[in-house]
């Protein structure tokens, strides 16, 4: 059996993304994991369930989890990204690819981060996108160019500094052994 598909694409300025879901059955849940890997709801807007024949009507059960007749749909939602973080949770494997927009990466594994199993490739228009073929949760930690500029500067810094505090060290040294 394959993986059902979900398409994300986080929007430009990086603070939320688009999902469209395939779901089979009659409930769907949004949710995310919480520090003790507990379930915390997401608070989703501009919600859509797409039946072949168009929009259908859901109701939400409880918070986080919305129900419709048995069947097999497309649901659209956007969710918020907190802290160049996105976390996409999944009751049972799913295919997943994300989109990145432009000037967004995710290749510098000390800034960025991409959960076990993505395959990162180059999308159109200068995107990135992260494919994962059978996984419950998606981990993406993307940066902007700034933030690898900032860690450059930052490393160069400290560098200089070791430089400058050891190079007298070692000259003493070498002084003194001679």
């Amino acid at each position: 059996m394959t993986a059902q598909e979900a398409v994300i694409r986080v929007l430009p300025d990086g603070t939320a993304y688009e999902a469209s879901v395939e779901v089979m059955g009659s409930e769907h849940a949004f949710w995310t994991p919480g520090m003790m890997g507990e379930r915390v709801p997401l608070q989703v807007e501009d919600l859509e369930v797409l039946g072949s024949a168009g929009p259908i009507d859901y109701r939400e059960t409880r918070r986080g989890v919305i129900a419709f007749p048995e069947g097999n749909y497309t649901i659209t939602y956007r969710a918020p990204v907190r802290d160049n973080l996105l976390v996409a949770t999944f009751d049972t494997p799913y295919a997943v690819t994300v989109a990145l927009p432009e000037g967004v990466d995710v290749r510098n594994p000390l800034i960025g981060m991409v959960s076990a199993g993505g395959v990162i490739s180059s999308g159109p228009n200068g995107t990135t996108e992260i494919a994962w073929e059978r996984i419950t949760v998606a981990e993406v930690r993307f940066y902007t160019p700034d933030r690898e500029i900032l860690l450059t500067t930052f490393g160069t810094i400290w560098l200089a500094v070791a430089l400058v505090l050891i190079l007298p060290l070692l000259i003493s040294r070498r002084r003194g052994g001679e």
